[in-house]
């Protein structure tokens, strides 16, 4: 690789792109694990608050991951910069994302205070307005966090230090998540418990002096918001504190934090494709989710809720081994050793075939405990079987996804943004949103029909990126 050897592994073979990948598996689990967690205690709390959050959380990953479009292109220079071994300019263009981020605030407040509230239905806008107010306020440290210093750990081969932080603030948005959407206060015994009845004792703590005191208050939906805004602050600060280390700011200029419009401007120049396609499809979701809000029952809409968040539980894979190619890719293109490209690219087609059995145990085979997760004691038959039956479909959905999502990433790592973004988004609005929309307004199908035509989608774009993988274009593009 021209001098740049990202693991001890053979360069684009299936053992560095697992020892890449794993990690960042790892960071995505517990990234994902944040929001499965909420949705969880959520739906154990009340199936209005679970449906309140799913409905919303749509339209903050609609803001957050156009965001992130425009902050994860710093990955893609990191690494053709590391290839290229150019180390003292990935500083700067770390930088540049930074403050990039931290502008974002101009938008996001009016944002919170004017148009939030016109964006969810009727039937879960008490709950999920908000929820949605508070996570979206945050969403510029985000941006900052898992775009902008991820990208400069992931870019050079170091994922180790993501998936820690990461780890940690799944753990702590654990452990607030509970604490505040329940309350928590001292039972008879002296003890701390939950207000759901759940004991917590802690050994030689007993206070029964305040037998019946309230230590926090039962927070329910906020609750979970604010869990989750602190414990994503939490990690954006741990990231930031190692990205200034001493050795950090010697090796790769990350002390050089004055502001560089050009360099800016072409950052976001080459993101910009990626992050009008994420806004896209991301805006229409968040519109069908509130379609289909509208127009089905809570359980059906539950149901929908569980198989979607079924879905999230399992993109750590998608997510860790699509970083894992863009970071052997950008690489491998910066130091213009094209023989890894499809090296790394049989690698893929071997361990996705180990995963999407892995997945299939868990949606098809093994999948009842997962989806009584998500059910009260009470709750509803009909819910349960509106989820598993949705499932088959998600896991088509899944190997699919999986599959398209490599091939993206590998076109992504060589600065090949526009055609993605055409054909993302001209294939998800024709094979999916419309499509769903016709058939649950107008038709009165049932919501399952959303991963029926999520498939066709998924289909019809690996077949368009797997022929512009194979036309080498990729070769022909130099972003630096």
């Amino acid at each position: 690789m021209s001098g740049i050897k990202l693991t001890k592994y053979a360069s684009g073979g299936i053992r560095e792109l697992f020892a890449i990948s794993w990690p960042m598996m790892l960071s995505a689990a517990a990234a994902y694990l944040m929001v499965t967690i909420d949705r969880i205690i959520l739906s154990r709390y009340s199936t209005e608050a679970f449906n309140s959050c799913f409905g919303s959380i749509q339209w903050y990953w609609a803001f957050l991951c156009t965001a992130l479009e425009f902050a994860l292109i710093a990955e893609v220079f990191v690494g053709q910069y590391n290839g290229a071994q150019r180390y003292k300019e990935i500083g700067p263009v770390v930088w540049q994302i930074i403050w990039f981020s931290l502008s974002l605030f101009v938008l996001f407040i009016p944002l919170i205070f004017v148009l939030i509230p016109y964006l969810l239905g009727n039937n879960i806008a008490r709950l999920g307005v908000p929820y949605l107010k508070i996570v979206s306020l945050f969403i510029p440290i985000d941006t900052i966090g898992y775009g902008a210093l991820a990208g400069f750990f992931i870019g050079r081969g170091k994922t180790k230090i993501v998936s820690i932080a990461t780890i940690m603030s799944g753990v702590l948005n654990a452990v607030l998540d509970i604490i505040l959407i329940f309350g928590c206060r001292v039972n008879a015994a002296g003890n701390l418990e939950i207000m759901s009845g759940q004991e917590i004792i802690l050994p030689g703590c007993h206070l029964l002096n305040m037998a019946g005191y309230e230590i926090v208050p039962e927070y329910g939906v906020i609750g979970a918001a604010v869990g989750t805004v602190v414990s994503q602050t939490v990690l954006t600060l741990s990231l930031f504190l190692i990205f200034l280390k001493k050795s950090n700011r010697e090796s790769y200029g990350t002390g050089k934090l004055a502001f560089n419009f050009p360099l800016l401007r072409e950052c976001l120049k080459i993101g910009s494709s990626s992050a009008l396609n994420r806004f896209v499809s991301s805006f229409f979701w968040a519109v069908i989710t509130q379609v289909v809000a509208q127009y089905v029952t809570p359980d059906e809409f539950h149901g929908y809720g569980i198989s979607n968040s079924i879905y999230m539980i399992f993109f750590f894979i998608i997510e860790g081994m699509s970083a894992g190619t863009r970071t052997i890719c950008s690489n491998a293109l910066g130091a213009r050793s094209f023989e890894i490209v499809p090296r790394n690219m049989k690698s893929w087609i071997s361990l996705s075939g180990i995963c999407i059995i892995f997945v299939l145990l868990g949606m098809l085979v093994y999948p009842d405990n997962i989806i009584r997760a998500f059910l009260q004691d009470t709750g509803s038959g009909d819910t349960y079987f509106i989820a598993r039956n949705m499932l088959l479909w998600v896991w088509l959905v899944f190997a699919l996804d999986l599959g398209v999502t490599n091939l993206m990433s590998t076109l992504l790592a060589s600065g090949d943004t526009k055609f993605t973004m055409y054909v993302n988004t001209l294939s998800f609005l024709c094979c999916a949103v419309v499509p769903a929309y016709i058939g649950i307004v107008y038709l009165h199908y049932d919501s399952i029909i959303i991963w029926q035509f999520l498939l066709l989608d998924s289909i019809l774009r690996t077949i368009i990126f797997s022929y512009r993988y194979c036309s080498g274009c990729w070769m022909k593009s130099k972003l630096i």
